[in-house]
């Protein structure tokens, strides 16, 4: 059975499955009990999240609030089985309120972009209507929400300032995971704004929301062990600047090659669908048109 794993004093970490890896669901027990995330699906609900919350003593019905990272399906996919089963009061940043509401909708959206690169939206994929809304920097069960946009608009970080761990469900990219071939971020001016912001925290521990590389681990320990992660990933997406715009100059302009381009110069598996990189891809190419590439 998938247990939580503590990573810090009162912080938990479940590795849910997703699509061969996982998907962090992180458990917080300080002033409450806070569920962060629940994974893809409804299913995980049942046959993993419950099961891990009943080995530590209690269950969904325990928990004071369900929060996000974001509004992506991989991370908000058990929300609503959450409510049904136990009516567990729901937060999230309030510029995500809507997506929460349909994350099916907005996962469409994503795909809609890119139409000929991209899978279905997971049908299943279903949203909840929020309870309260939090705003930057806001306080909730000793973690300070921390809104760090790039990988979304709507994408946090939870900070615990007592024990210096900062969990960042997908905030902190590196260069992706296996199935996305390279990070991915919509914002790449808010992407470098985040990781500059969350440098300034001076976190001791990373603890991140699927096993990105190059680390490949769920935690990175260590004052200068994390300031080094986050200065990785900004250089990976430096190295991206200077990759795409090599590409240019050769008479590339196709956002799939470019993306194809981005994948093979960083060592990463082709996925089965570019649509992930191609937004990569357009975050760069909207950076270089409007001159915020280095901001």
């Amino acid at each position: 059975m998938l247990e939580f794993q503590p990573v810090a004093a009162g912080i938990y970490l479940l590795e849910t499955p997703f699509n061969g890896l996982w998907s962090g669901v992180y458990l917080v027990r300080r002033d409450g009990n806070f569920l962060i995330d629940s994974g893809a699906t409804a299913a995980g609900v049942d046959e993993v999240i419950r099961p891990a919350l009943r080995a530590l003593g209690f269950d969904l019905s325990d928990l004071d609030a369900l929060l996000c990272t974001h509004s992506h399906g991989d991370h908000v996919g058990g929300h609503r089985r959450i409510r049904e089963l136990a009516g567990v009061p729901c937060g999230v940043l309030e510029a995500g309120a809507d997506k929460l509401r349909d994350p099916l909708k907005y996962s469409r959206l994503i795909r809609a972009a890119f139409p000929g690169y991209s899978p279905e939206a997971p049908a299943g994929l279903a949203g909840v209507e929020p309870d309260f809304l939090l705003r930057d920097q806001e306080t909730i069960g000793g973690l300070q929400l921390i809104h760090t946009p790039g990988h979304d608009t709507d994408t946090v970080c939870f900070w615990d300032r007592e024990t210096g761990a900062l969990l960042t469900g997908d905030s902190v990219q590196g260069a992706g995971t296996c199935l996305q071939g390279c990070a991915l971020y919509m914002d790449l001016p808010g992407y470098r704004y985040s990781l500059r912001r969350l440098s300034g925290l001076a976190p001791a521990l990373l603890v991140a929301g699927h096993p990105y590389l190059p680390w490949n681990r769920a935690v990175i320990a260590g004052t200068a062990a994390v300031a080094a992660a986050l200065a990785e990933a900004r250089s990976i997406t430096e190295r991206y600047d200077a990759v795409l715009a090599a590409a240019r100059q050769d008479g590339i302009a196709d956002p799939a090659r470019l993306a194809g381009e981005l994948i093979r110069a960083g060592g990463g598996r082709f996925p089965e669908y570019l649509f992930l990189a191609m937004h990569t891809v357009a975050a760069h190419l909207n950076a270089f048109k409007t001159g915020t590439a280095r901001f």
